[in-house]
């Protein structure tokens, strides 16, 4: 039956996610080679791997090269609503009429290789950029590096975001061994940039950028964030580098973190040498130039309310220390939480349960997820106030009953959560 449709297309696609994760670049290499190589016809290419902030790099990454005047790929993953935010060109999300087109090309090749989900969504989003005829391409890396699906592209950069340990049913128990996997997308003939690691995870990535030959770029040592001015929702700071200094940056991506991955985009930039004008416009205009959303976005002002796709306990960390310097913007924080079962929920819930003064649990719509009533068991055990309210909406709907004005609600725990928060209340949740 040939595929029509892009509802006919997605449900094609969601249920390659039986497969599971399978690490390795055969079926990968087979997919490209049937769509005739797109992998090695994307322009320049950006290759971004890390645990924390790969997603926010890549997006500053792709902005700053828009304002540059390029035709920019990016491809970032998972997707919060709907599945072609995760295939930009240009910032506009790949047309649905093409999606059912390669997926109607690819279905056969699919079923016989028994292709993953997301090997086929890469290969698809590849062919995309490729027959647009796009300039320059920032791929995030899914998972790891050495064996994720992306593996195949031939890098002119490749970044590397800070270190954590995350899938380390796949990666390896360790911080040195999750290094080393993600390490595995440094080329010869690619300069390597790192944002600020651990000593055990720089040592990894900087001994395989010496074997390979890769020139080795740190971003912490060749740049300095001056001072910086924030409140929800905004920020804006001074960066000096080694070759210039920017001051009076400013950016809707408020949160200190959100530094570090600030810092590495303008270093990537200036390796491309892009101009401070696109760099300038680029991080101010990041959210309407990549569609980045959910990183702790302001969604509304009555109550304030915030989306936030932290989903394990060093990024729920960096969320309650972004909020800790804004205490006095708030009364009460009332959390909106829910997470999948392969997440460290009770660490997420120590880390929010420093500053919250209560929780209303969610069980997203995804055989993944853990149950309400299970996160609502865990939070009696760790002495937290928290209640189950079932479905995303009425933990929503619950939360907004209790609050205050003077009140802050945060939406956090996972990006199912997030996309179900932005579809349950497009009106109220489409940027304030």
């Amino acid at each position: 039956m040939s595929i029509l449709t892009y509802q006919d297309a997605l449900d094609f696609l969601f249920p390659l996610h039986r497969f599971g994760i399978k690490l390795g670049l055969e079926t990968m290499e087979t997919l490209c080679k049937a769509l005739g190589n797109p992998e090695r016809r994307l322009g320049k290419v950006i290759h971004v791997a890390g645990t924390n902030g790969k997603g926010s790099t890549s997006s500053l990454i792709a902005s700053i090269a828009k304002e540059s005047g390029e035709k920019v790929a990016l491809y970032t993953s998972p997707h919060l609503v709907d599945f072609a935010e995760r295939i930009r060109l240009n910032g506009a999300p790949i047309p649905q009429e093409a999606v059912a087109e390669y997926v109607r090309f690819l279905r056969p090749l699919a079923e016989s290789t028994g292709a993953t989900f997301f090997e086929v969504t890469t290969a698809l989003a590849f062919k995309y950029f490729a027959d647009s005829g796009a300039s320059l391409s920032v791929v995030e890396v899914g998972m790891g590096g050495r064996l994720d699906a992306t593996n195949v592209v031939q890098p002119h950069l490749c970044v590397i975001t800070p270190i954590g340990l995350d899938h380390t049913e796949w990666l390896g128990p360790d911080i040195p061994s999750i290094a080393l996997e993600k390490a595995g997308i440094i080329k010869p003939n690619a300069r390597t940039i790192l944002s600020h690691q651990t000593l055990d995870a720089m040592e990894v990535l900087a001994r395989a950028a010496k074997e390979k030959k890769s020139k080795l770029s740190i971003v912490p040592a060749i740049t300095r964030v001056g001072s910086a001015t924030s409140s929800i929702g905004k920020m804006r700071f001074h960066l000096h580098t080694d070759r210039q200094s920017y001051y009076g940056l400013e950016t809707p991506l408020w949160a200190e973190y959100q530094k570090e991955n600030l810092r590495t985009a303008i270093v990537v930039a200036e390796q491309m040498n892009f101009s401070e004008a696109a760099i300038r416009n680029g991080v101010l205009h990041v959210i309407e130039n990549s569609g980045l959303r959910g990183r702790l976005e302001v969604v509304s002002r009555d109550p304030l309310t915030i989306l936030d796709v932290s989903h394990n306990p060093h990024g729920v960390e960096a969320t309650v220390e972004a909020l800790k310097k804004h205490r006095q913007e708030f009364e009460r924080l009332l959390v909106v939480f829910g997470a999948m079962r392969d997440k460290d929920a009770k660490g997420m819930l120590l880390k929010l349960g420093e500053l919250a003064s209560s929780f209303f649990f969610a069980t997203p719509q995804t055989e993944r997820a853990l149950d309400a009533q299970s996160l609502e068991n865990l939070s009696c055990e760790l002495r937290l106030n928290g209640k189950a309210c079932g479905s995303t909406a009425n933990a929503l709907s619950a939360a907004k009953s209790a609050a205050q004005r003077s009140d802050l609600i945060l939406i956090t725990g996972s990006f199912y959560l997030a996309g179900e928060a932005l579809s349950a209340f497009p009106a109220q949740l489409q940027g304030a």
